[in-house]
C-alpha cells in the first residue's frame, strides 16, 4: 500500500494521496505504476466494505498508521480504528469496526509481552554444522496481537501475522542446470522463514501453557506457504511451513486446526503464481490462512468458528477487480490476493 502514497515513507506529509503513480524501486522491491490511485483506492474499500467483516487483518499496509488512518478516513467513511505493528515499507495492520472498537485491545509489539516475536532465532546455512555457520534471523514485520473482550470471562486473541517469502535467486534455468550458489539461497530462504514460523510457534506453545489449555486463539494472514509439498520440499526433504505452524498431533490441546471444512481447503486459492519450475505455468496457490486453536475447535472455549464459514472471497473480489487476461493494470485489480474470512461466534 505505500505505492497509493506515492511510495512515500518517512518524508511523505498528511494527506497526500496521488492521483497517478509512475512507479518506483525501494530496495530490492519494485512498486508497480498506477494510473488511478484514488480508483485503486475504491475497490481496496469496496472489497473490505462488501465483507462486512469487523476485525480485518492487513497485509502490506503502508510504513506509517497515520498513511492507514487516512485511507480510512477518505474511502472508508472512518469507520474503523486503526492497529499498527513496526513500521515498514510493508507493515502489518488490523482494522476494527467502530462497533466494537471499545473491546479490542492491541499488545504493543514493542513491548514485554511480544518480545518473544522479536527474537532473533540462529538457523544454519545448508550444509553447515559449526557455530560460525549460524546466523541469526527474526521477524522483518512483527506480528500483531489483538484481543478481544466482549464480555467478562470472554477472551479472544488474535494474532496477525505476514511470514518471509520464499523468493531466492533460483530460476527454472538454475534450476535445470543444478546451480548450488542458487539452489542453496532458495534453502536458505527457506530456513529463515521456517526461523520466523518457529518463534511463531513458540509463542503460541506458551499462550497455551496450563491453566491455559482452553484459550481461543486465531492466526491470521499470509503465511508464504500453503497444504503440501513444493518441489524444492519433495527434493530435499524439508518440511512444510504452515504444519509447523499448527503444530503436532501428539499435542492436541496445543494442535491448531485450519478454519476451512476439508473440501473447501482442498481446492482453496487465495492467489496465482507463475511457478519457474513448470515452465512458467500459472498456478493457483493457497498462502493466507485462517488458523484455530484447540479451545476453538474442541469447543472448550466460549468462542465457536461457525461450520463451514471460512472461505476465499472470490465473489466480492471479483466484483471490484476489471483486470483480464489481456488488460494487466494495477489499479484495475484491488489486490494480489484474494481475502479469507471466517466467522467466529460466542
Amino acid at each position: 500500500m505505500v505505492s497509493i502514497f506515492g511510495g512515500l515513507w518517512k518524508e511523505w506529509q498528511s494527506p497526500f494521496i496521488p492521483d497517478t503513480f509512475k512507479g518506483k524501486t525501494l530496495g530490492t522491491m519494485r512498486l508497480d505504476p498506477i494510473a488511478d490511485v484514488p480508483g485503486l483506492c475504491q475497490r481496496m474499500a469496496g472489497v473490505i466494505k462488501d465483507m462486512g467483516a469487523l476485525i480485518i487483518g492487513i497485509q502490506e499496509a503502508p510504513p506509517l498508521k497515520e498513511q492507514m488512518e487516512v485511507f480510512v478516513h477518505r474511502f472508508l467513511g472512518d469507520e474503523y480504528v486503526v492497529h499498527y505493528s513496526n513500521s515498514n515499507l510493508q507493515t502489518i495492520c488490523a482494522l476494527v469496526h467502530r462497533s466494537i472498537s471499545d473491546r479490542v485491545t492491541a499488545l504493543d509489539p514493542k513491548g514485554p509481552e511480544t518480545k518473544l516475536l522479536r527474537s532473533a532465532v540462529p538457523y544454519y546455512t545448508w550444509g553447515g554444522v559449526t557455530l560460525k555457520d549460524q546466523k541469526p534471523h527474526h521477524f522483518d514485520r512483527y506480528p500483531l496481537v489483538l484481543d478481544f473482550s466482549p464480555e467478562a470471562g470472554k477472551g479472544l486473541r488474535i494474532i496477525v501475522v505476514h511470514t518471509k517469502s520464499k523468493h531466492s535467486k533460483l530460476t527454472l534455468k538454475l534450476w535445470e542446470k543444478r546451480d548450488r550458489a542458487a539452489i542453496l539461497d532458495a534453502l536458505d530462504a527457506r530456513r529463515k522463514l521456517s526461523a520466523e514460523v518457529s518463534v511463531l510457534r513458540q509463542f503460541l506453545d506458551n499462550q497455551l501453557e496450563p491453566p491455559n489449555e482452553n484459550k481461543a486463539l486465531v492466526v491470521v494472514g499470509d503465511c508464504n506457504d500453503g497444504p503440501g509439498q513444493e518441489l524444492m520440499e519433495q527434493e530435499f526433504l524439508v518440511h512444510n511451513i504452515i504444519d509447523e505452524v499448527v503444530g503436532s498431533l501428539l499435542y492436541s490441546t496445543r494442535h491448531f486446526r485450519h478454519a476451512m471444512e476439508p473440501d473447501v481447503l482442498a481446492v482453496a486459492a487465495s492467489t496465482y503464481f507463475t511457478d519457474p519450475f513448470q515452465g512458467g505455468q500459472i498456478k493457483p496457490d493457497l498462502i493466507d490462512h485462517i488458523l484455530v486453536s484447540p479451545g476453538i475447535w474442541q469447543k472448550t472455549s466460549p468462542f465457536k468458528l461457525k461450520k463451514k464459514s471460512c472461505r476465499v472471497e472470490t465473489k466480492i473480489y471479483d466484483k471490484h477487480n476489471a483486470e483480464t487476461e489481456s488488460v494487466h493494470e494495477r489499479s484495475l485489480r484491488p489486490s494480489d490476493h484474494r481475502p479469507i474470512s471466517a466467522v467466529i461466534t460466542y
